[in-house]
C-alpha cells in the first residue's frame, strides 16, 4: 500500500505491506540480509505465480527455479533490484499459506564468511612463501631503519647527553670551576712505561682504514685500558666484548648479547622460534621448506650487516671504497693542516700570509675540489670498532664460526676503508684466522707485557700505606708485574692479612694452577694433555733459575727433537710466555710473573721432583737404547760385508775407506749412547732411592 508521505533522509516513498504469514525474527550472525532470497514450497507454484506473488513487493530482476531433489521441498530464488523488496517480501510471506503452498522464505547466502580464509589454508605453497615474503618486506621497509637508526645513535652518542658540546661547556664553567680537575688514574701496569705503544695505536688511527691492529699479551696486562685511553677522544666507538659472545650458553643468548651490546633494537628473538616452529610445520604438511626459519650463521651475519650500514653512515670515508688510501690519506692531512690553521687563528697568532701566486693556485684549486663530495677527511670522526676478547675461547659449539664470521665482517669494514678495527687477544693464535680473512696484508701488532718492579712498586704503595708497610719489594719482586695479582695483593692486605702471608696465599694458588694446568692433576675432567709432563718439567727446572730460556734450546732438547707443537700447546695454557724476536721465536719466559716462584715451589718437593726426574731419565734411556740398536743393525749389516778373516767380502785385501770411516763413527756413536745408558742407570738408581726414601718418611 502506497501513501504520499516521504522520508526526509533518502527521499523515498513511503510504502506498507500487508503480512500475510508468520515473520521469523531472528538475528543469527551469519545470517545477513540479501537482495537474492530462496523460497521453500511443497505443492505446484509456477514461475508466473512466484512472479505475481513477489512483484510487489519491488521490481524483480530474475526468478530462477531450482531442479527438485527427492523428498527435499520445491526451491527458486527470486533477485530483487533494491535490498528494501527483498526484506519487505520475506518478513511479509515467510511462512503463508497461498492456495493450499505453504512458503518459507530465506536470504541467500552469496559468499561463504571463511571463504578466503579456506582458500588460503587449501594452498600453503602459495600463502605461506607469499606471506614470508611480506614479512620480510616489512621487517625490510619498517624494522631495519629503525634498527639501524638505533645502532647509529649508540655509536654518535645521539642519546647520551654527558657528550653534548653545551653540557660539557656549562659543567667546564660551573662545577669545573669548583672542584679539582681529576687526574687520569693511569694503572700501575705501566701507563707511563707504555706511552710509546698507546702513540703507536694512535698513530695508526690517523692512518686511512685498510688494515687490523691487534694488541696481544697476557691476561690482566691492562691491555683494554690501554686501547680505551688511546681511543678515547674518538667520537665514534663500538665496542664489542667477545667473552660475553663466547661464553653464552645458546645460539639465542649470543645474538641478544650482540644485539645489546651494538643497539640493534628491536630483535624479537622469539620469532626465530616461531619460524622454525612454522618451517617445521609446513615441512611436514607440504613437504618443501617455506624458508621462514634461518640459521645461527645467517641470524648474526644479519646483525653485523646492519650495524656495517650504521657505522658508514657515521664515516667520513662512507664514499670512498674505491678511492686509494693514498687519496685518503692526503685528504686527512690537508684537514689536521686546517684545523691546526683555525686553531692557530682563535689563538691570535699570526698565520703566515702566502705568495699571490700560491693564493691564486689555492683558489683555482679549491674551485675544482668544491665538485668533490668528501673534500676533507676528520682523522677523528672515522669510527673505531675494539673487539676485546677475541678468540677467548676457542672450544664450543658455536666458538670457531663465531670467529670466522667475526673476522670476515672486520675485514669488510677495513677493506671498504669505513673504520678502523682494534683487536684485543691474550690468545697467541688470534692473527691466523685474521690472516684468513684478510690475506697478503701485514697487520699492526702490540704486545704488552707485564709491569717493572717500579711501577708495580707504585701502584702497591699508592694503594697502601707505606709507613704501615715500609719493606713490601721483597714480596712484590716474588708476586711481580701483573695487574691482577697486584690487586689481589693489596686487597687481601687491606682485608687485614700480613703482607708474607698475602704474598703466600697467592703463591700457593698459583702452585696449583701450575700442578693442575701442566701435570693434569685434575682426574674428573678426562683431558688430555698436549705436551709430555716431562716436556714440560725440562722448561720448568730452566726457567726456576733463569728468567728467560732461548727457544732454539730447548727446541733441538731430546726431550722435543724439534717438535714445535708442545710449545704453543703451553703458551696457549698460559704456562710460559714466547716473545718474538724479528718475527720468530726468541725465548720462552713464565707465563705469569708468579709462576717462577712457583715453580721454584714445586722443585723443593723432592718427592715429586725425584719422580719427574726418574721419568725423565727413563725417557732418556729409552731414546739411546733406540740409537744403540740402530747402530748395532748398521755394524750388523755392514758387517756382512766382510769375510771371517777380516777381508773384504769383494776382494783386494783392504776394506775401503768410506766403509772403514763409518764403521769408525758407527762405534764413536755406539760408545756415547752406551756411555749415556751407563750414567742414565747409575741417576735411575739413585732417584728410586730418593723416592722410596720419601716415601718411608711420609
Amino acid at each position: 500500500m502506497g501513501h504520499g508521505h516521504y522520508m526526509w533522509f533518502n527521499l523515498q516513498k513511503v510504502r506498507a505491506f500487508l503480512v500475510k504469514g508468520s515473520p521469523f525474527l531472528e538475528d543469527m550472525a551469519s545470517r545477513y540480509p540479501n537482495k537474492k532470497i530462496r523460497i521453500e514450497y511443497v505443492g505446484d507454484l509456477g514461475i508466473e505465480g512466484l512472479y505475481e506473488l513477489f512483484r510487489k513487493y519491488g521490481k524483480i530482476v530474475d526468478i530462477i527455479q531450482l531442479p527438485p531433489v527427492k523428498d527435499m521441498p520445491k526451491q527458486a530464488i527470486v533477485q530483487y533490484k533494491f535490498m528494501r523488496s527483498s526484506t519487505s517480501a520475506k518478513n511479509c510471506l515467510h511462512g503463508a499459506d497461498v492456495n493450499g503452498v505453504k512458503i518459507h522464505v530465506s536470504f541467500e547466502k552469496t559468499l561463504k564468511g571463511n571463504a578466503i580464509w579456506t582458500w588460503l589454508s587449501n594452498h600453503p605453497r602459495i600463502t605461506v612463501p607469499l606471506g614470508a615474503f611480506m614479512i620480510a618486506g616489512t621487517s625490510l621497509v619498517i624494522l631495519d631503519p629503525i634498527r639501524v637508526f638505533s645502532m647509529h645513535a649508540k655509536i654518535t652518542q645521539l642519546f647520551n647527553v654527558n657528550e653534548y658540546p653545551l653540557l660539557k661547556w656549562l659543567r667546564k664553567e660551573t662545577v669545573g670551576r669548583l672542584t679539582r680537575t681529576p687526574v687520569d688514574p693511569l694503572p700501575a701496569t705501566g701507563w707511563h712505561e707504555r706511552e710509546q705503544e698507546k702513540e703507536k695505536l694512535r698513530v695508526w688511527l690517523r692512518n686511512p682504514p685498510e688494515t687490523f691492529a691487534i694488541v696481544q699479551g697476557p691476561r690482566g696486562a691492562g691491555k683494554t685500558d690501554m686501547v680505551q685511553y688511546a681511543i678515547k677522544e674518538k667520537t665514534h666507538k663500538v665496542f664489542i666484548r667477545c667473552d660475553e659472545l663466547a661464553n653464552a650458553r645458546s645460539e639465542g643468548e649470543i645474538l641478544t648479547n650482540l644485539a645489546g651490546q651494538v643497539g640493534y633494537i628491536p630483535l624479537f628473538q622469539f620469532m626465530n622460534n616461531l619460524d622454525n616452529m612454522m618451517d617445521m610445520a609446513v615441512t611436514a604438511t607440504t613437504g618443501q621448506k617455506a624458508g621462514l626459519s634461518a640459521n645461527f650463521e645467517g641470524q648474526l651475519k644479519k646483525i653485523l650487516d646492519a650495524l656495517t650500514i650504521a657505522i658508514q653512515q657515521s664515516s667520513p670515508t662512507k664514499n670512498m671504497s674505491n678511492v686509494s688510501p693514498e687519496v685518503i690519506m692526503k685528504k686527512i692531512e690537508a684537514t689536521v693542516e686546517k684545523k691546526a690553521h683555525k686553531a692557530e687563528e682563535a689563538s691570535g697568532n699570526d698565520v703566515p700570509t702566502p705568495p699571490t701566486d700560491s693564493k691564486r693556485k689555492a683558489k683555482a684549486k679549491l674551485k675544482e675540489k668544491k665538485k668533490e663530495e668528501n673534500k676533507w677527511c676528520d682523522p677523528d670522526d672515522i669510527p673505531v670498532v675494539v673487539l676485546d676478547g677475541f678468540m677467548s675461547r676457542e672450544k664450543g659449539p658455536h666458538a670457531r664460526e663465531l670467529w670466522t664470521i667475526l673476522a670476515e665482517w672486520a675485514a669488510i669494514l677495513a677493506e671498504n676503508h669505513i673504520a678502523h678495527v682494534v683487536f684485543i687477544s691474550n690468545n697467541v693464535a688470534a692473527p691466523k684466522p685474521l690472516s684468513r680473512a684478510l690475506p697478503n696484508m701485514t697487520f699492526e701488532t702490540i704486545v704488552l707485557s707485564d709491569a717493572t718492579l717500579e711501577s708495580a712498586m707504585e701502584f702497591v704503595n699508592k694503594n697502601l700505606d707505606h709507613e704501615d708497610y715500609p719493606d713490601l719489594t721483597e714480596h712484590v719482586k716474588v708476586i711481580g708485574g701483573r695487574l691482577t695479582d697486584l690487586e689481589m695483593f693489596v686487597q687481601k692486605v687491606k682485608l687485614g692479612m700480613e703482607p708474607n702471608d698475602a704474598k703466600n696465599d697467592i703463591l700457593g694458588k698459583a702452585v696449583v694452577e701450575v700442578r693442575k694446568s701442566a701435570f693434569d692433576f685434575e682426574t674428573g675432567d678426562k683431558r688430555s694433555l698436549s705436551w709430555s709432563p716431562i716436556q714440560f718439567w725440562a722448561i720448568m727446572k730452566a726457567l726456576a733459575t733463569v728468567e728467560a730460556i732461548s727457544y732454539d734450546e730447548l727446541k733441538i732438547h731430546p726431550l722435543f727433537r724439534g717438535d714445535e707443537a708442545p710449545f704453543g700447546a703451553m703458551e696457549q695454557a698460559e704456562l710460559i710466555t714466547i716473545t718474538q724476536k724479528h718475527g720468530r721465536p726468541f725465548s720462552v719466559r713464565p707465563g705469569k710473573p708468579i709462576y717462577r716462584a712457583a715453580f721454584q715451589e714445586i722443585l723443593l718437593d723432592d718427592g715429586f721432583a725425584a719422580v719427574m726426574d726418574l721419568e725423565t731419565v727413563t725417557f732418556l734411556e729409552k731414546v739411546e737404547m733406540t740409537n744403540i740398536t740402530k747402530w748395532e743393525g748398521e755394524l750388523r749389516e755392514l758387517s756382512h760385508l766382510l769375510h771371517q778373516d777380516g777381508s773384504w767380502f769383494f776382494g783386494g785385501g783392504r776394506i775401503p775407506k768410506e766403509v772403514d770411516t763409518r764403521v769408525k763413527w758407527l762405534m764413536k756413536k755406539l760408545a756415547e749412547s752406551h756411555a749415556k745408558v751407563e750414567k742414565y742407570e747409575q741417576d735411575m738408581g739413585r732417584l728410586k732411592e730418593a723416592v722410596l726414601s720419601q716415601n718411608v718418611q711420609q
